[in-house]
C-alpha cells in the first residue's frame, strides 16, 4: 500500500511516491542507468528481492511511480513470479526508453493489455506517468492509469489525466469497477483524503514534503508516514521518493529503509539533464 502523486507547481512537475510494504525489506540507493531510445539517462529505485523498479525518473523528465489496488474480490486475482517479474520490467522500460509522458503511459497500457504474450495482466494495478506531453516540453502531464483485468466488460484500462493543480492516489480505484469498500480497508480511503487536504492547502514542493512526513492518525498505519510497533504485521513506510523536473531536467530526493520523519529526505547528487 503506497501513496503516489503529481503536482504542478511554478512550472514544476513534482511525483512522489511513499512506498509502504509489510514485511521489512532491504531497499537499495538510486542507481543511474543509461537508457535506450532517445534515453540517455535515467534513475532507477531498486529493491532487493524485486527486479524492476518501484520508482524512476529519466534525463527527459518522465516519472514513473504505482501504487497497490484493493479490490472487494482480490482472491479472484493472481500474478505468477514470472507476470510480475514482467510488469517490474514494463515498469522500468516506461522511464528508460521514452522520451515523453505520452509514449511512456502508452507502453505500459500495452503492457496490461498484452502481458507481452498477447494475453491481458491477470491482477489489477494503478500506475502514474509525469512529465511533459510532447517533445518540445510545452505541456506538463500526469496519467493516473487504473488497470482491471476483466471489468465486466468494460474497457479493462481507464485514465484520468492532470496538466495543473494536482492528482494524488492510494490504492482505491476511482474509475474501475470492484474497489475495496472503506471499511474493509479504510486506510486508503483516510490517506487519500488527507492527501488532498495537504495538497489543497499547499500544492507546492513544501506541501509535498509536508504531506510525506504526515501522521495525522499517529504512528500508525492509517497515517501517510506510517509506523507499526507490529512488524510483519502491519504496513509501514520504508522508502520514499520524490521527482522534481522542469524544462532544464530531473533531480530527486529520496529516503530508504525508513520513513521522511526519522529518516529526512536527502538530495541525490546528480541532476539527469
Amino acid at each position: 500500500m503506497c501513496t503516489i502523486g503529481t503536482v504542478f507547481s511554478n512550472n514544476n512537475i513534482h511525483t512522489f511516491k511513499q512506498c509502504d510494504l509489510i514485511p521489512v525489506t532491504t531497499f537499495n540507493p538510486p542507481q543511474v542507468r543509461t537508457g535506450t531510445n532517445g534515453v540517455n539517462s535515467y534513475l532507477a529505485m531498486t529493491r532487493e528481492g524485486s527486479q524492476g523498479i518501484w520508482a524512476g525518473v529519466n534525463d527527459h523528465g518522465v516519472a514513473f511511480v504505482a501504487a497497490d489496488t484493493y479490490t472487494t474480490t482480490a482472491a479472484n486475482y493472481y500474478a505468477s513470479d514470472s507476470q510480475v517479474a514482467a510488469l517490474f520490467s514494463a515498469y522500468q522500460a516506461s522511464i528508460s526508453a521514452h522520451t515523453t509522458a505520452t509514449s511512456a503511459a502508452q507502453s505500459l497500457i500495452d503492457f496490461y493489455r498484452t502481458c507481452g504474450a498477447n494475453t491481458p495482466f491477470p491482477a489489477p494495478d494503478i500506475s502514474m506517468i509525469s512529465g511533459w506531453a510532447d517533445p518540445q516540453k510545452t505541456q506538463p502531464i500526469c496519467i493516473l492509469i487504473e488497470y482491471m483485468p476483466n471489468p465486466f466488460n468494460q474497457d479493462p484500462v481507464r485514465l484520468i489525466k492532470r496538466h495543473s493543480g494536482f492528482f494524488v492516489s492510494t490504492n482505491n480505484f476511482r474509475l474501475q469497477p470492484d474497489s475495496v469498500h472503506y471499511p474493509a480497508n479504510h486506510s486508503t480511503y483516510l490517506r487519500l483524503q488527507r492527501a488532498e487536504t495537504l495538497l489543497q492547502a499547499d500544492p507546492t514542493h513544501h506541501g509535498v514534503t509536508s504531506l510525506l512526513s504526515d501522521q495525522y492518525y499517529g504512528q500508525t498505519e492509517l497515517s501517510i508516514c506510517r509506523e507499526t510497533d507490529y512488524l510483519g504485521i502491519e504496513f509501514h513506510t520504508q522508502a520514499t521518493a520524490l521527482f522534481n523536473v522542469n524544462a532544464s531536467g530531473a533531480s530527486c530526493e529520496y529516503q530508504i529503509n525508513g520513513n521522511p520523519r526519522t529518516n529526512p529526505l536527502k538530495t541525490f547528487a546528480e541532476v539527469l539533464s
